[in-house]
């Protein structure tokens, strides 16, 4: 009797410990597995510095899983931008008449944007942050000096609280708006998130436990101006990867894949200098001039050197990729200039990254394409 009460003690030690270990694995899981709230998303007030990186050639960002682990800590920023939020009735008084009810977030996109035929000022784009969604209402820009809101039928859906991982979810957006003489705009687009991952990602700016989302969208856009009796109409598909932490406003990290096969990064990211400052006496200075931009037909660099030196001329597309190289030859001591023609260099309209290297040191600027 006594050796049948001893395995039967035994067997239930065994099983309150197993129950235990069981309890405190769970626990730990639900620990690791972060979830994403209505209150991690940007408010009212909040300023998100982005870096765009200029080495986008991560073989494994698509990879994912459980307790998975990112290393996109080599990144190099190309160049900054600062997200701002605001109230909606902080924008354009007519994008309010259209917004002010059905957004309770704007964020100004670019102060302008030079393409050609088509001059883009006060780009705003709106959001509505709930306790169960955050969605992209629409948005609003000013073309040739005509202001035209875009406000989708249904709006965008980002994300659906409480994002966690294994949650998968769809929606669709609409969005036709015509003008009588000036022409008309058609928007549809699909859209499928999943949470297909959770770890920690380690970036420039620092290391965060996150989920992964992945948004396959489609897209066909159209843009018609009558005056100029052209349009723009583009079908495409692309793919978002989005490295989501607590408390961070928006990605950590995001990759977007278009038709193309380019990749577009950016980064949460801090103050920095951009540019490479190893052998810190080559340049005389970090001042990068490049005239005239936008450029049209052919533009010059100009940079000073604290020495006779090799130096190199780079052009990177907005992917990241490199599209051009030229050495510069003849350098001197003091002021250098180099002229570099449109037709010679193969570029299309659009905006690229201009690198000037010598020795281990870059500098770097940005150059708006148009013809």
């Amino acid at each position: 009797m006594k050796n049948f009460d001893t395995k039967f003690w035994k067997r239930g030690v065994r099983r309150v410990a197993l129950i235990i270990v069981m309890v405190y694995l769970s626990q730990f899981m639900l620990q690791a597995q972060i979830t994403i709230e209505s209150s991690d998303m940007p408010s009212q007030g909040d300023t998100v510095r982005l870096s765009t990186s200029m080495n986008p050639d991560f073989s494994d960002y698509t990879d994912t899983g459980e307790d998975f682990f990112w290393d996109f800590s080599d990144m190099i920023a190309a160049y900054q931008t600062v997200d701002t939020f605001v109230s909606p009735m902080e924008t354009p008084p007519i994008y309010q008449l259209f917004f002010a009810l059905s957004s309770n977030l704007a964020n100004r996109y670019l102060r302008d944007l030079p393409i050609p035929d088509f001059e883009l000022s006060d780009i705003f784009y709106f959001y509505k942050n709930t306790d169960s969604k955050f969605t992209n209402v629409g948005f609003a820009a000013s073309i040739n000096g005509i202001p035209l809101p875009i406000k989708f039928d249904n709006p965008d859906v980002w994300y659906r609280f409480p994002l966690e991982y294994g949650n998968v979810d769809s929606s669709a957006s609409h969005f036709e708006f015509g003008v009588d003489n000036f022409g008309y705009v058609l928007i549809d687009r699909t859209r499928k998130n999943t949470v297909d991952g959770w770890g920690t990602v380690t970036t420039p700016f620092g290391t965060f436990d996150v989920l992964r989302i992945k948004s396959d969208v489609h897209e066909f856009d159209s843009i018609y101006v009558d005056s100029l009796q052209m349009g723009i109409p583009l079908d495409r598909y692309y793919t978002e990867y989005k490295w989501m932490a607590k408390d961070q406003k928006e990605p950590v990290v995001q990759i977007t894949s278009d038709f193309t096969g380019g990749l577009v990064v950016t980064y949460r990211d801090s103050v920095r200098t951009i540019y490479d400052a190893v052998d810190e006496n080559l340049f005389a200075n970090r001042s990068l001039t490049v005239y005239p931009n936008p450029v049209e037909r052919e533009f010059q660099v100009e940079f000073e050197l604290s020495e006779k030196t090799n130096a190199v001329l780079i052009l990177y597309d907005i992917t990241g990729r490199k599209i051009y190289t030229e050495q510069i030859v003849n350098t001197v001591k003091g002021l250098n200039k180099k002229t570099v023609s449109l037709q010679k260099a193969a570029l299309k309209k659009g905006a690229y990254v201009l690198e000037i290297r010598a020795g281990a040191q870059r500098l770097r600027g940005k150059i708006i394409v148009r013809k």
